[in-house]
């Protein structure tokens, strides 16, 4: 594995298991920065995940890429303490 994926696969395996919201909003841009480079600094955080995501993860299926980049958004994007969901 060149040095380039490593830093991918590091930075995508502390997104996957990010522990709190913020270290994975950190992990997120981190992985964004690295796949994206000066691009990802010129977007949102969520637009950079997606598209970070159709280049870590293509699929020839619209809906199963859609699936992939909503998962790959809500990892990146916990909901903050603020944000409960009501039962």
């Amino acid at each position: 594995m060149n040095r380039h994926k490593q830093l991918i696969h590091d930075r995508y395996e502390a997104l996957m298991f990010a522990k709190s919201p913020e270290a994975g909003r950190k992990a997120a841009r981190d992985l964004v920065q690295i796949v994206l480079g000066d691009q990802a600094l010129s977007m949102p955080l969520e637009d950079a995940l997606r598209e970070c995501c159709r280049q870590l993860r293509p699929s020839k299926d619209p809906r199963e890429q859609a699936r992939f980049e909503a998962e790959f958004v809500e990892m990146g994007l916990w909901p903050d303490g603020s944000q409960r969901i009501a039962a």
